[in-house]
Formats: structure tokens, C-alpha cells, sequence
């Protein structure tokens, strides 16, 4: 039962992310990091299986996301929404993340 909420969960994330352009170059950054507190939480603090991702620095989070889309890392879901962003797309997230959801 446990997993059947989880993959429900994560199947609503992705169905909320659907949103997202698969480039979004020109996105607010404030914008994107909304659709990963769909997963991780407000503010980045996780209360189920997912990580949180608070309190993490940029080179962390874009390192990660780099290991996601390159499929060094293994996924359930962040590896094909990794996919769809550039290194300047990782990047300008990871530092929105780092900034927004600090210690």
C-alpha cells in the first residue's frame, strides 16, 4: 500500500511538471523550483521518502541533477525530468535552490 502511494505520488508530480517546456531557457527560476516543492516539500524539507533538498549549496544540487540526467545516478523519476535542462538550465536552478531553501 505504502508503494502504491508513493508511485501515486510520484505520478502526480510528473503530471504537474507536464506543464513545464521541456527547454525552459527562458523560465523564472522562482518558477521551476515551485514544481520540485512538489516532490521535496515547501522549502525544500521532505516529510515522506523523497529526499529534502533544504539546505544544500549550488554545486551539490547541480552535481546531482548533472548525475540524474546523465543516468550516473540512479531514479524513480528525477532522472527523466533531469533530462529536459542544460548545464545553464542546472545551474541557474541549482543556484535558486541553494539560495531560496538556504539553512
Amino acid at each position: 500500500m505504502r508503494k502504491l502511494a508513493l508511485y501515486a505520488f510520484a505520478g502526480a508530480c510528473v503530471a504537474m511538471l507536464a506543464a513545464v517546456p521541456a527547454r525552459a531557457q527562458n523560465a523564472d527560476p522562482q518558477l521551476l523550483i515551485v514544481s520540485c516543492s512538489g516532490c521535496h516539500g515547501t522549502g525544500g524539507h521532505s516529510a515522506g521518502a523523497i529526499p529534502s533538498i533544504y539546505g544544500r549549496n549550488a554545486a551539490s544540487i547541480a552535481e546531482t541533477l548533472r548525475e540524474f540526467r546523465d543516468d550516473k545516478r540512479p531514479a524513480t523519476i528525477m532522472n527523466r525530468l533531469a533530462k529536459s535542462y542544460s548545464d545553464t538550465e542546472i545551474d541557474t536552478l541549482a543556484r535558486e535552490i541553494a539560495a531560496k531553501w538556504a539553512n
